[in-house]
């Protein structure tokens, strides 16, 4: 398995479409902050202006615009970059918003038609991949249609956000975490400047490292071992790796063992030593206190909070 999607695996991600738009000029909505979200809005018909908090410059968007704002940061969506705009709440009132079905506003002139949703984070999860993403992930139309994938995946999302049948909502929050996947790869690849963290995914001896240490964490590396991997010198390695990591190699195999440790203490039933021993610790102890600097608590209670909280969900 490839490090970036392990990263994914890891995240808990999970998709939920807010609606389908339906809008007029002059129109405008402002959508609240909201932390451990990344929204996404997709211009289907029409266009719009987008305005992000922290960000000087208005972004146009028209047919196949796709935008994700990965730190649930507030943000304008309206016709003109000049139009007032109504909080979303108080959209939802005015129109009197039923909770399903296109949300329909504005004044009667040109149409505008967005699909939008989010992104939700597990409140666990704290990840470099996620923290040093930038304040707007944008692909537009022309991008899209050189991007085959994007081109179909936003043709298929729009077809099932207007007919609505039935499963339909299922299947535009499989698309859009594949759509959030897909534009951080492109993100990757286009990006010319340092993304801490990121930026070791586009450097192929580091990016080689990287699916080393996620597929056996386990393994007793060493930097020099490591830079064995990457056909380095040991400080070579390690200084590439903690310029573009943003953190030391021993660090980094710390992280992700910790991680895995995570999911096994949510998702299986492993006692804590069989844990500690299948992510490289030598005693429990050990794996306990790195743990507990890692989450603040120590895995037994990390265990019971998380079964508690599913109880309660």
């Amino acid at each position: 398995m490839d490090a970036l999607t392990d990263i994914l695996n890891t995240l808990r991600m999970k998709s939920s479409l807010y609606f389908r738009t339906e809008l007029t000029a002059p129109w405008g909505i402002k959508v609240p902050s909201q932390g451990r979200v990344a929204r996404f809005h997709i211009a289907i018909r029409g266009q719009c202006w987008l305005r992000v908090e922290d960000m000087d410059d208005d972004i146009f968007m028209s047919n196949g615009d796709l935008v994700i704002i990965p730190h649930g940061a507030s943000h304008i969506l309206a016709d003109s970059p000049d139009t007032p705009a109504t909080d979303l709440d108080d959209v939802f009132q005015e129109i009197a918003y039923p909770g399903s079905g296109p949300l329909v506003f504005g004044g009667g002139g040109a149409g505008c038609c967005l699909v939008c949703g989010e992104f939700a984070f597990d409140d666990r999860e704290n990840h470099p991949l996620l923290d040093n993403l930038p304040t707007l992930l944008r692909v537009t139309g022309d991008q899209s249609y050189n991007a085959r994938w994007l081109d179909s995946v936003i043709g298929f999302i729009a077809h099932e956000a207007a007919s609505m049948q039935a499963g339909a909502n299922a299947i535009i929050d499989r698309l859009s975490e594949i759509i959030f996947i897909q534009v951080i790869r492109t993100t990757l690849a286009s990006t010319k400047g340092h993304i801490p963290f990121l930026s070791a995914f586009t450097d192929p001896r580091i990016s080689t490292v990287l699916s080393e240490i996620h597929r056996t964490p386990e393994t007793d590396w060493t930097v020099e071992s490591l830079g064995q991997v990457a056909n380095m010198s040991r400080s070579a390695f390690s200084n590439r790796f903690t310029e573009l990591a943003n953190m030391t190699p021993l660090q980094y195999i710390m992280f992700v063992r910790l991680q895995k440790a995570s999911r096994m203490l949510t998702e299986g039933y492993d006692s804590l030593p069989a844990i500690a021993e299948s992510i490289g610790y030598k005693s429990e102890a050990a794996f306990s206190l790195a743990f507990k600097r890692q989450f603040g608590v120590r895995p037994g209670e990390y265990r019971r909070l998380n079964i508690s909280s599913r109880q309660r969900s």
